[in-house]
This record gives C-alpha cells, structure tokens and sequence, in this order.
C-alpha cells in the first residue's frame, strides 16, 4: 500500500474510533493531548472527575500534591471523582433535622445528596461553563472550597450548574470550579514527624496546587485566570481566608477575590500542641515499634490506616485534625498576620448567619445546664488561660435570659436547657461574629471590603439561622447568590440595579442584612450588634490564643 495512502486510512480509523468513542453532541474540551467529554447540564456544560494532580496513593501518600502529567487520550468526564477519605460522626439530632430535609427537598436546587465512595485517589476537579464556552470567551471564574471541619465533605453535594446558569440568566456568565482536598489524617496530619517532613496542612497545599491548575489549564475551558475568585463556607471559608495569609500575602496571580462565609482563622494550635493525635494514630495502625513512623503510615495498606484513624478516641478523632500553625504554609499566627497587613490585597466579601453558635451548643444540651457548668466551659475550653473575673465579666454581658440568647429575635422560644441560648450567644460571637469584625478591621483599609448578615430561617427549631443555613442562602435563587455573581464577575457585588451593597469601613461600618420581610427583605445596617461582648471576647482571644 502507498505510504499516503496509508497514512490516510490510519487517520481515518483514527478518526472514526474517536468519534465512536465521545457519545455524539457531548461537549468537549481539549487540555494537552487529550480530550475530555462532559454533559450538558441546562444553559451550562459539565466536565467531572478531572484530576488536578497526581493521585497521592503509594509513594505520593504524605507528599505535598504533584501536578499531573501532561494529558493524552480521551476521558470521559461525566461522573464525580471519589470523595476524599474522612470522619462523619453524627452530628446532635432533633426536630431541626426534618425541617431542613424540607427545605433541600422543595427549595435548592444547587444542593444535591450526592455523596461519592472514599478513596485516597481523589484530587480532581469539576468544571462548570456557561453552555458552548470556548477558548477565548475569557469568562470569570470561582474556584468553591466545600465545608466540613477540614474531617468531612465532599465536591459532589454542590451542583455548580446552578450557579453558572443563574450567571447566565442575570448576564454576568462565570465558570465555576469545585475541587476535593485531603481531609482529617490523610490531609492534616500533626506532629513534629509531619512539621519535619513538610507535610502539615495538606489539604490547604491541595487547594492551592487546584489555583494553579486552573492557571494552567482554564483557558482552554473559556476561562479567564486573570479573574479567579476563591470562595468558601465554613472549612472552606477558613481555607479562603488562609489562602490570603499564606506566602504572607502573596497571591502568586492565582486568585484576584474572595468570598469567606461563616469561617475566619482562628489563633491556631502548632504542630507540637496536636502531637497526641499523630502519636495516637502510629498507636492505632502498629507502628509504634517503626523506626520511621512516618514512612510505616505512609506504606500501611489504606484501610489499616482509614481504620486506625476512624477508631480513635473521639476528640482526636474529630478535633485532632485541624489547621495547624506551622510557620511554613502558614507563617505565622494569623490575627499577627493581619495586624502586620501580611494579606492578600484583594477585594474580598464576608459574611455570617445571625446564630453561628447554635449548632456547637446543641452538643452540650447535657453537660451545660447551671451557670457553674458554663463557667468551667467558657474558662477552660472556649478561652483557656482566662482569669475568674474575665469569665464573669463575659457571663454578665451575656445573661442567663432566653430572650436575649441565640436564636437570636425568639423570645423565650429553643431554650432546651437554661443555658443553651446563652452558650450559643458566646460561642457565635467569639468563633464567628468577632473573628469577621476581627478580620474587617484589620483590612478594610487595604481593599474593598464587603459584609453580610443573614438572619432567614429562623423558624428551624433550636437552630434558627444556623451555620447548617449558609448552603441554603447560596445554592437558592436569591439575592445573596446574585450579589456574589456580580462579584464574581466585576470585583463588586453592585451592577447598578437593586440596593447598593456599601464596603465596610472603621467610621461606616455597613453591614448587608438579610431579613425575613418580604417587603424589604435587604437592609443596610450598622455592624455594631452586641459590640461590647464582641470586643471583650477578641481582646481576651487575643490574649490567650491557645
């Protein structure tokens, strides 16, 4: 046979095994030497499970993530990648539990129970683009970071079509990425073993590889990597904040905004201070006899070490695997870091619900019943180190009086026992409320800076407007998602129609508050509720960081 000849029947089968290949009229998007096909999903296409770094299995277990090698060939790009190995411990039940099945069931459609099997090769990416986006369009896009006590959670409970269609509808198209990042003892392991290998915070140098990523390779999706907003809740809000902590505030151009909902950096514990947990876990999988303990759980068959790691005791198995301070990934304390101005100068938005604090209260609805119980609670656990006189002054500012506790605005109503709505008063000031007026004062002077508060669904018992709401304000049809839209896609949440959205300042202090009041469901107030509680509680965390 004539070698053209040849060449062109090999190209013909080539062809035609291509196309037989990628099911006709899927969308497609060429990266490397490979293409991907994903789904239609709506006015959106969706490309899933595309890894964004080496799969961190054998060697690559406890390594900081490696990018992945130029593609080849032709994927299918239409299911979720695995979910990252973690913790579900059950959280408290009650009635709240059936109200909020209602709501996902009748009112979210960007909410999804979708929760995909546990495997360690699960660093992949999904992408969701406005229907035939192609190279070229230069579309804004938001890299989400999904919630969970960096233990639990996953990529797949969040249907970015929703947003990206909601874009569309509104004019503003964005692309919108989710990624899964290393959890509990696979992406957070503590200890001076880890601090030495230089492996704390896993989970937080995954997502930042995923930001580098998406420089590589958004383009070819119709992407713009000039214009990357970095956006969380909860975990996910910690990492967004940390991420314009780390590098002391360089952003390496990876990101250029970022949305922080329900999440702020705490002072953190360093490496030393959680060594228990990475000894009760050599402890858990036999590897105390080792001579390298690190390298014993890095060879250890994965359900030995999923195992030793799920049957530890309770504290370390759920509060054992957190941000560490490490000084490498994350420099330095993060308040120093802010009052240092060690941040990315970047616009950014922040928000919380009205009652952060329910949730960890219904936790203590047996320990927590007398006004001695809650001292020894605020003195030794909530703010350890303080003295008795500041444990009273934070009592007196926060009294035993239901109507004045969280829940906030409900009377005498979820008070299960004398002291919960008085708990969660504290506990959503000090963790969230404080950490976000924290966080406002130290850099609103450096960068455009937005706030919000929402005070919806107040009606779910003992929970009222809980952290466990933040999904149900975003991934609804409503105000809030298309303000972050427009910030997404023009650095303000103002597109010159509705209420203005003012920054937050020192002298104007405006906060964007969310109301159940069909008339005027958006007001603008001044952020300064509770201020006298909220400024003891920063000045002593301060104090006492540990």
């Amino acid at each position: 046979m004539h070698g053209l000849t040849r060449s062109l029947v090999a190209l013909a089968g080539a062809t035609a095994a291509f196309a037989a290949s990628i099911p006709k009229g899927a969308p497609t998007v060429h990266l490397d030497k490979a293409t991907f096909y994903g789904l239609h999903n709506g006015s959106a296409d969706m490309f899933l499970g595309i890894p964004y770094a080496q799969p961190p299995v054998g060697n690559l277990r406890y390594r900081q993530p490696v990018a992945v090698e130029p593609y080849t060939g032709i994927h299918n790009a239409t299911e979720f990648g695995f979910s990252c190995p973690g913790i579900e411990d059950p959280p408290p039940s009650g009635p709240f539990e059936t109200v909020l099945d209602d709501l996902l069931d009748d009112k979210f459609p960007g909410l999804q129970n979708s929760t995909q099997p546990q495997n360690e090769d699960c660093l992949t990416a999904n992408i969701w683009v406005p229907k035939g986006a192609k190279k070229g369009d230069k579309y804004p896009v938001v890299l989400w970071l999904h919630l969970g006590a960096f233990v639990y959670g996953g990529s797949s409970s969040y249907n970015g079509g929703f947003v990206v269609e909601r874009s569309v509808e509104n004019g503003q198209p964005i692309i919108y990425v989710s990624i899964n990042y290393r959890l509990a003892a696979f992406g957070f392991l503590p200890g001076k073993e880890a601090q030495a290998a230089g492996i704390t915070n896993l989970g937080m140098r995954d997502q930042r590889q995923a930001l580098r990523w998406i420089q590589t390779y958004i383009e070819s999706f119709g992407g713009d990597p000039t214009r990357v907003t970095i956006w969380g809740v909860n975990a996910g809000s910690e990492s967004a904040a940390c991420q314009m902590l780390t590098n002391n505030g360089d952003t390496e151009g990876l990101f250029s905004g970022a949305v922080m909902q329900s999440g702020f950096p705490l002072p953190l514990n360093n490496y030393t201070q959680l060594q228990s947990t990475y000894d009760g876990l050599v402890n858990a999988t036999n590897c105390t006899t080792a001579s390298n303990t690190l390298d014993c759980l890095r060879e250890l068959p994965f359900e030995t070490l999923y195992n030793g790691m799920i049957n530890l005791p309770l504290e370390q198995r759920t509060s054992g695997w957190q941000l560490i301070l490490d000084f490498d990934f994350i420099p330095d304390q993060p308040p120093t870091l802010l009052m240092e101005g060690k941040v990315a100068k970047v616009p950014y938005i922040m928000g919380d619900t009205d009652d952060e604090g329910t949730e960890t209260a219904l936790f203590f609805t047996s320990t927590i019943t007398t006004d001695d119980e809650l001292f020894s609670y605020v003195q030794n656990e909530l703010v350890p180190g303080i003295s008795d006189n500041e444990t009273s002054q934070i009592l007196e500012l926060y009294p035993a009086d239901p109507a004045a506790g969280s829940p906030f605005d409900t009377g005498d109503a979820n008070a299960i026992t004398p002291e919960f709505k008085r708990l969660s008063a504290i506990i959503g000031d000090l963790e969230f409320h404080g950490q976000r007026r924290f966080f406002l004062n130290q850099t609103a002077h450096l960068m455009p800076s937005y706030t919000w508060l929402s005070k919806l669904y107040k009606d779910i018992p003992y929970v009222g407007s809980g952290t466990v709401t933040d999904d149900l304000n975003l991934y609804g049809p409503g105000a809030l998602t298309d303000y972050l839209i427009n910030f997404v896609a023009l650095g303000t949440p103002n597109n010159g129609t509705g209420l203005e959205w003012p920054t937050w300042t020192k002298s104007s202090p405006n906060i964007l508050t969310i109301v159940n009041n069909t008339e005027t469901p958006l007001l603008i107030t001044d952020d300064t509720f509770r201020s006298e509680g909220i400024n003891l509680l920063i000045e002593l965390n301060l104090q006492h960081p540990e």
